[in-house]
């Protein structure tokens, strides 16, 4: 990091009035009475830290309360003097990250040398406060069996969060913001460590090694108002500080592939996984009782199998010979010669004629196509069918490195000041090999390259023994890239040799390499990896907050600055398409199950509209928000608190330093160019559509020093907070909480209606006029328009990109669309409220009930130029015959730039929209569409004592939607209607730790060599269970219930009620989405481990474990096929897990079969 960064965060940390972090640490609180009830105010309440020694003194209240607060994770004691009363010692306080413990102390009668003496643990139910949260401590977190070692990720055992993604190891920067904790969180949790923010959008930067981690805290609803910046759900890890005592380990975890199981028994794929984890800790006291150090290192070395599994051509089908070309049901898969598209004006019928002999001639061959083809490699198996789908496979080893690091100082510089310091961060590349058999170059390998820093600090200041003063601060960052080895020179002029059409955008794209172009048929990749990404960004967070004690409650208050900005380039390869479509028997509505071959489209160089040239240099958006607060707690009574808290977040919009960002399409400003001289529209489209219905509107804003932000922010953003805790006694009690989040723009996340794009976020944000998307020309009836020797001829040349210097002309003649913000910008919000009861059941167990609700208002998007469906429902392939075009050579290439001006004709059906000089436009970040999320908690926990501890929950959970692209009817006219959501509906968890009672200290065989055999034994499991969820299915005709009672993996459903839509002919969704009688295969997991503790020497000891993920070696089956045209339709082939695309992974937890993991520690 720069020395000016340093200096800048040193003496922010010093001085600063402000930091975004929230307050990670607990409290610990009560009353003292004497025997009748009547407060004792004045006595002396003594707090220590028993691992550190340092203790604290404070009187209680005038109404005999005390109250510490920002207490750092740990176990304490409480002693309590009050003259003419017996001394009060409490011991055994376990607190754990962001919990409030409650000592009510009752004084008997007696001198001060007379002391009353408690051992038992107090109870943890939450007597004072209404949010809604977990605490899991660090049994669970260091000694819980994960694959994937990532800590994020031990938020799963909370019952309520459901993962959403397949990315699991620790430096994914989706994985830890991946979990929805109700209500629409996914990728809006604030991610913390320490309380200090590592989220960098929906991504983030650094995470502890396991052995490093001291607590988790997931909260679902905080009432706190010092708890914002998110969709509602919060994430803190607590890391481990030194103590007083030498504490350390170091160890070696090791995965062999002679261990496992077949990793995938549906595809008979070998689990041939080795992989070596080395580490330590070390905590130490530098003074004791002031200065003290906690260090960690993790480094993995790892050879992951991968597998490489494609369609390639047949050495026949490689000159164009698809007479042994066949479909699944064994007919002839016969192609078509699209340049003999022809359309029937009057009955709208589609003719094609096959190739002779279902072979392309040779002198047909585009001779591009064919110097690709000489470097496609053959066929190494015949397919998994007749089809000869999947007839290349191949494994390979993938091999890098992880190292992790981080560094905790703590110091106590007197009474009154303390401040922590942390330096974090990790490292890892990854680039693949390439697994061709004659390293062909349309396999580009590619990998990754990834590394994040974090330097925290936190001072806290006890002005007075009723007023504290926390200032923290923080600096991170990650690199999250995505990236291949550049094509060599002379680039792309290897392949077009006497042809630099792809100039001007590759002139654009400054600092972007040029990679190997991506051919797509069929679906399958050659060359260009397809996507890519390079991102960079960084956080700087600011805070301070006030905390005081008045008599009985509690009030605080704060303020909080966050910033993040950097080069975010994410982008797809330009593509050029090649779907079986182009030579199937019509372009309309195609029967793509039997007819049309991708690589006899490939063969022939036929282009449709779906290939895309990308260009552009990477943009650098940056964000600012800042968050006031203030919360008061009133205990009302020792048995009722109420909790009252006032939010507000001001939030700059996205803007970057030279003004490259937009505020998009104002439709409300007319074109004056055209307005003075409109275009004449054929009198095709007039017929349909009147004179009076096109618009010549539209001026692309820019972003300028008056408007620097991409929308209009809005000023207020006030969030709400009101809750109460009703004590019934001390082990009972009834809580109830409300809270509004105002979800904060960095976390918009958009699907992408457009190509070009892989989301619409704070880290890919619309970069339009700078980067630009041109897409090759339309088929005209069914008929290429252009090849892929010669993509973009003179008839639709590439239009030069010419950034801000395009002014208000951005987007008009581009047929590859448009989106923007709204300028008058809202905010999304979640209005969410929690029920809950909690018992403390005998053996220390906490039993929690809880209904959690939440009413939420989502962003959606407004398609704004589409075509009317009932338009196309009524006239079907009479809207694809063609017309002159209106826009052919109009105007200037300033005012009309696009490539719409070079097009002599165009179908009739892409001029009935209102905005005809511009593609598809939409306006994303509307609000607000509802969202109702419903959910049922049953929880048991109990901390680890007397060799047990465990966490068992259950939820259900029913969510509901609104959504207005049911079809292209309901999106065109914006209308609303309720969908339910397609996620699992029960969810059952387990997860604990066993010690069995033998050997030294335990009831059984208790001798020194009873000890060495049967003693030291610990069994920790972790079980999953989760429903089916509800798959959902594309525009089909249903003509019954899909749903049977005895579903098997080869016919999950009645595939008979479903029929593909007819050839040539538009039909608008009736269907629904999902069935609720229809859910996917259900998912169970148990990972295990097994470790023996023994003794080295007096002080030091050791451990041998083993651990098997998916120890039961249990087959989750992914969901079944959708796709009506597929040949598996309906069935459920796949190894995978609940809401996993068909064949693959999905996103919940690890899947394969049984991996088994063997460790080595040594700890003292």
């Amino acid at each position: 990091m720069k020395k000016r960064t340093l200096t800048f965060l040193l003496l922010t940390l010093l001085s600063s009035p402000v930091v975004f972090a929230q307050s990670y640490r607990g409290q610990i609180q009560g009353q003292v009475t004497d025997q009748s009830g009547a407060v004792v105010a004045g006595a002396n309440v003594t707090l220590r830290n028993v691992n550190t020694g340092i203790q604290t003194t404070r009187p209680s209240s005038s109404a005999g309360v005390y109250l510490f607060e920002l207490l750092d994770p740990g176990v304490y004691t409480i002693t309590i003097e009050a003259a003419g009363f017996r001394k009060f010692i409490q011991e055994n306080i376990i607190l754990q990250a962001s919990n409030t413990i409650t000592v009510n102390a009752t004084l008997r009668p007696g001198e001060v040398q007379q002391s009353i003496t408690v051992t038992e643990t107090p109870a943890t139910v939450q007597l004072t406060t209404s949010s809604q949260n977990i605490t899991l401590n660090s049994t669970l977190a260091t000694e819980t069996p994960r694959y994937d070692r990532n800590p994020f990720k031990l938020t799963l055992l909370a019952p309520e969060a459901i993962n959403t993604r397949g990315e699991m190891l620790p430096f994914l920067s989706w994985s830890a913001n991946s979990v929805d904790l109700g209500g629409g969180t996914n990728l809006k949790n604030d991610i913390q460590v320490d309380g200090s923010p590592v989220g960098l959008g929906h991504k983030f930067s650094y995470p502890p090694n396991m052995d490093a981690v001291e607590s988790v805290n997931v909260s679902q609803n905080s009432t706190d108002a010092e708890f914002g910046h998110s969709a509602g759900g919060e994430i803190t890890l607590t890391t481990k500080s030194g103590s007083n005592a030498w504490h350390g380990s170091t160890y070696y975890l090791g995965r062999y592939p002679w261990l496992n199981a077949i990793a995938n028994r549906t595809t008979l794929g070998t689990n041939s996984t080795r992989q070596n984890m080395i580490g330590g800790t070390l905590g130490n006291p530098i003074f004791k009782n002031k200065l003290f150090n906690f260090v960690s290192i993790e480094y993995w070395k790892v050879g992951v199998p991968g597998s490489f599994v494609t369609t390639v051509p047949t050495a026949a089908e490689r000159s164009g010979d698809f007479s042994h070309t066949y479909n699944v049901d064994g007919s002839l898969r016969t192609v078509y010669d699209p340049w003999t598209t022809t359309t029937d004006p009057n009955t709208g019928t589609v003719t094609r004629q096959p190739f002779s002999g279902n072979i392309i001639p040779a002198n047909r061959l585009d001779p591009l196509a064919v110097q690709l083809m000489n470097a496609m490699w053959a066929p190494n198996n015949p397919g998994d069918n007749i089809t000869g789908v999947n007839n290349f496979k191949k494994s390979y080893t993938d091999a890098w490195n992880y190292w992790n690091w981080s560094d905790r100082v703590d110091y106590n510089i007197t009474d009154k000041w303390k401040l922590w310091g942390r330096a974090s961060g990790y490292h890892t590349t990854d680039i693949y090999s390439n697994p061709t058999p004659n390293n062909s170059d349309l396999y580009v390998p590619t990998g990754t390259y990834r590394t994040a820093q974090q330097y925290a600090g936190d001072v806290v200041w006890t002005v007075n023994p009723k007023t504290i003063v926390d200032f923290q601060a923080s600096y991170h960052n990650v690199v999250d890239a995505y990236v291949s080895t550049p094509m060599p020179a002379p680039g792309w002029a290897s392949l077009w040799p006497n042809n630099s059409w792809y100039v001007p955008y590759q002139q654009a794209s400054t600092f972007v390499p040029i990679y190997f172009p991506d051919f797509s048929v069929g679906g399958n990749t050659f060359g260009g990896r397809g996507f890519y990404w390079n991102q960079r960004p960084e956080g700087e967070d600011f805070s301070a907050k006030y905390s005081h004690q008045l008599g009985s409650s509690f009030l605080k208050a704060g303020l909080q600055w966050h910033h993040a900005y950097g080069p975010v380039y994410v982008s797809n390869t330009s593509v050029f398409n090649f779907p079986s479509d182009t030579t199937a028997n019509s372009y309309i509505s195609p029967d793509t199950k039997h007819t049309g071959d991708p690589f006899g489209t490939f063969l022939l160089g036929a282009l449709d509209g779906s290939s895309e040239m990308i260009g552009g240099p990477a943009p650098d958006p940056h964000t600012t928000s800042y968050g006031f607060w203030v919360q008061y707690d009133w205990r009302v009574n020792n048995r009722l608190t109420l909790n009252f808290g006032l939010r507000d977040e001001y939030e700059k919009p996205w803007s970057d330093p030279n003004h490259t960002l937009s505020r998009g399409l104002d439709l409300s400003q007319p074109t004056p160019a055209m307005q003075a001289n409109p275009p004449q529209m054929p009198a095709q489209a007039l017929q349909f559509v009147g004179n009076n219905f096109y618009r010549w509107y539209g001026m692309w804003q820019w972003t300028d020093n008056n408007h620097p932000g991409m929308w209009d922010p809005p000023l207020f953003a006030l969030a709400p907070r009101a809750g109460l805790a009703l004590r019934i006694n001390d082990k009972t009690a009834f809580r109830f909480g409300y809270a509004r989040f105002v979800i904060p723009t960095e976390f918009n996340f958009t699907a992408a209606p457009l190509l070009g794009f892989e989301d619409i976020n704070f880290l890919e944000p619309p970069f339009y006029g700078m980067t630009s998307y041109q897409n090759t020309a339309p088929l005209l009836q069914g008929v290429p328009q252009e090849t892929i020797s010669n993509p973009y001829p003179a008839s639709n040349p590439l239009v030069p990109i010419s950034g801000t210097a395009a002014g208000p002309d951005v987007g008009r003649g581009n047929p590859s669309g448009l989106l923007w913000y709204p300028h008058n910008f809202q905010k999304a919000w979640n209005d969410r409220f929690n029920f809950n009861f909690q018992r403390q059941l005998p053996g220390q167990i906490l039993a929690s009930a809880t209904w959690f609700m939440n009413l939420g208002r989502q962003h959606y998007t407004r398609e704004l130029n589409a075509i009317d469906p009932r338009l196309q429902e009524q006239y079907q392939t009479a809207l694809s015959v063609t017309v002159p075009n209106p826009f052919h050579n109009y105007l200037n290439p300033i005012v009309f730039p696009g490539p719409l001006r070079n097009q002599p004709t165009v179908s009739l059906g892409s001029l009935l929209v209102p905005y005809p000089q511009y593609g598809p436009l939409f306006e994303i970040g509307d609000c607000c569409a509802l969202e109702h999320y419903n959910q049922i908690q049953i929880q048991l926990q109990k901390p680890f004592s007397r060799g047990l501890n465990f966490l068992f929950g259950y939820v259900y959970t029913r969510e509901r939607q609104q959504i207005n692209n049911f079809n292209d009817a309901t999106y065109y006219f914006n209308q609303f209607q309720w969908q339910d959501s397609n996620q699992p509906h029960h969810r059952l968890s387990a997860a604990g730790t066993y010690e069995f009672p033998f050997g030294r200290g335990h009831r059984f065989l208790n001798s020194s060599r009873a000890d060495a055999i049967a003693g030291g034994w610990r069994f920790t499991p972790v079980w999953q269970y989760i429903s089916g969820d509800f798959p959902r299915f594309g525009n089909m005709i249903v003509s019954g219930n899909p749903c049977i009672s005895n579903p098997t993996p080869q016919h999950w459903f009645n595939t008979a009620v479903f029929q593909q839509i007819p050839k040539d002919t538009y039909v608008l969704r009736q269907n629904p989405l999902q069935f609720s009688c229809l859910t996917g295969p259900h998912f169970w997991n148990l990972d295990a481990s097994l470790a023996k503790e023994f003794h080295i020497t007096e002080r030091f000891n050791g451990q041998l474990k083993v651990t098997a993920y998916n120890a039961l070696n249990n087959l989750n089956r992914g969901d079944p096929d959708t796709n009506v045209n597929s040949s598996t339709f309906g069935e459920a082939l796949y190894q995978g897990s609940p809401g996993g695309a068909f064949g693959g992974q999905g996103a919940y937890e690890y899947v394969s079969g049984r991996q088994v993991e063997l460790g080595f520690k040594i700890f003292w």
